[in-house]
């Protein structure tokens, strides 16, 4: 047990155990509409972010969510559109990603167990939470992954002043001796449930991420939502953003609104084992993630660590020590339940 708190406590938040923040989430998300087995899954991954340290990725999703228009409209079981042995377009229905997307990873896993590889679609869905927790899934059976999620429009494309891409992000996965590696990455400049949560809080960026709805550089959350988001990176951000908001009309994206810009999800999972035996993989993996752990580090710098490496660790202490969710967000979900 780690005796030092992973997080600082404040006047501000509410410490609470996996199994109280657990029960807080699926409460209201009951009471959203969703069944009791919805808001289990929902609710399990909101908590898993939490525990990654994604604050705003956890609890606060709900609030989100309770705020979306799809809400309001009918929602039916995903199904499958289309289908063959290595292959499958799933429609989500209307229902939330989280949702969707694990019912979408179970459709991959299996596929790659019968047939070595599977490229898997889905359309008609909207938010998917952290990427990272479904390819962990597949990544732990055995499989490699690579995701590509497009969305709304929330980030100005490099040189416009309107908002035409999502933060459309991009993940991969491979199986590994222990735990698995996983790289996920946005292609905005900030998440967007960091700016939605900053604006419920009423908060601002230290620096400039974006620009208001004149075109104007801005760190206000508000402003933001307003305006769009800016691209990381400059033009290698914007361009990879944009190849992902293409794969997304691949997955159906489309389908939902007649908008060429709208939330798609692309997944293609495969057997390292169509390649090399699969244990030679793991094997030469760790070979390299320990020789670039090993590598001389520069002055002042404690470690060198390999993506996803905090999180498993950290979720871990958090298991144990509880997670920090701000006051006014347990005051609303507490409402809502």
């Amino acid at each position: 047990m780690n005796d030092r708190l992973l997080d600082t406590d404040t006047d501000d938040s509410v410490r609470l155990s996996v199994d109280e923040a657990q029960a807080l989430g699926e409460k209201a998300l009951i009471k959203l509409g969703y069944t009791p087995e919805e808001a289990t899954i929902v609710a399990t991954h909101l908590v898993d972010a939490s525990m990654w340290g994604y604050e705003f990725a956890g609890l606060p999703r709900i609030l989100v969510i309770a705020d979306r228009p799809e809400l309001k409209k009918p929602r039916t079981a995903v199904s499958i559109v289309k289908e063959s042995p290595v292959s499958a377009l799933l429609d989500g229905g209307n229902q939330v990603g989280y949702i969707t997307l694990s019912h979408a990873t179970d459709v991959a896993i299996e596929k790659v167990r019968s047939s070595g590889v599977a490229v898997i679609g889905l359309r008609n869905s909207w938010f998917a939470g952290r990427n990272a927790y479904y390819l962990e899934k597949i990544a732990r059976a055995g499989f490699a992954a690579v995701y590509f999620g497009s969305s709304t429009p929330s980030v100005v494309p490099q040189g416009a002043i309107r908002k035409a891409l999502g933060t459309n992000p991009m993940a991969i996965a491979l199986p590994g001796k222990v735990n698995p590696f996983i790289f996920d990455m946005g292609t905005a400049s900030v998440m967007s449930g960091e700016v939605l949560m900053k604006a419920f809080l009423g908060e601002s960026f230290p620096h400039v991420v974006g620009v208001d709805k004149e075109g104007q550089p801005t760190s206000v959350a508000q402003d933001l939502l307003e305006g769009g988001i800016l691209p990381f990176g400059g033009h290698k951000g914007y361009g990879l953003s944009l190849t992902i908001q293409a794969l997304g009309l691949m997955a159906g994206s489309r389908f939902r609104n007649g908008d060429v810009s709208d939330f798609g999800y692309l997944l293609i999972a495969f057997d390292p084992g169509l390649l090399m035996p699969a244990e030679q993989f793991t094997s030469e993996l760790q070979e390299l993630l320990t020789k670039v752990k090993e590598l001389p580090r520069q002055p002042g710098v404690p470690e060198i660590r390999i993506p996803s490496e905090r999180g498993f660790r950290e979720r871990e202490i958090r298991r144990k020590q509880g997670i920090l969710v701000n006051k006014r967000v347990v005051e609303r979900l507490q409402q809502m339940s």
